[in-house]
């Protein structure tokens, strides 16, 4: 699947990337609790919600701004919108940046879309981790991973199932999830 996956690293310039690190990584940082991660469409996995929790700080949600962080996170996404030469005709929706924690064990967030409707998904990761993130077919089986690297992004078709994962070697994952929508 990787062809349908690409990949930059290396994408902001050491300024912004220092500037955004030291803000996200601050004890100031608002993070916010969220039970579920993801709302999960697998009775199976449903049961396992309670460790599906992550922290979030939601930027930018259909469009309205919801953050005093707009700035700077919006910087960050036209860069990596630029990077990965998108059209002009692609719109930002939402702007989150979200951080799982570690559990001290492998497990994986549940399988999930962002929208139900066409879009692309851009996740800039912030630092090195070792909570991956899948991709998975209809069946909910694994069909590729990305390991995050830091100051890298990917892009996908926001219609591709996928899901965070929780670091085990690493106290934190931290990522911006970028949803873009193309406008007629």
């Amino acid at each position: 699947m990787k062809k349908n996956i690409e990949v930059r690293y290396n994408v902001l310039s050491d300024s912004l990337f220092k500037l955004i690190k030291e803000k996200l990584e601050s004890e100031d940082f608002p993070w916010y609790f969220l039970k579920n991660s993801a709302y999960p469409d697998n009775k199976e996995l449903v049961k396992q919600r309670y460790l599906n929790y992550s922290f979030y700080h939601l930027v930018l949600n259909n469009k309205n701004i919801t953050s005093n962080y707009f700035d700077v996170t919006n910087a960050i996404s036209l860069v990596l919108k630029d990077s990965f030469k998108l059209k002009t005709s692609y719109d930002l929706f939402r702007l989150r940046w979200g951080m799982t924690t570690s559990l001290n064990m492998t497990y994986k967030n549940t399988p999930h879309t962002d929208m139900l409707t066409p879009h692309k998904v851009i996740l800039f990761y912030l630092s090195k981790s070792d909570g991956k993130t899948y991709f998975y077919d209809k069946e909910h089986n694994i069909i590729d991973s990305i390991l995050p690297k830091e100051n890298s992004a990917i892009l996908f078709d926001g219609l591709i199932r996928h899901s965070s994962s929780k670091p085990v070697e690493f106290a934190r994952r931290i990522v911006l999830n970028i949803n873009l929508k193309e406008t007629v």
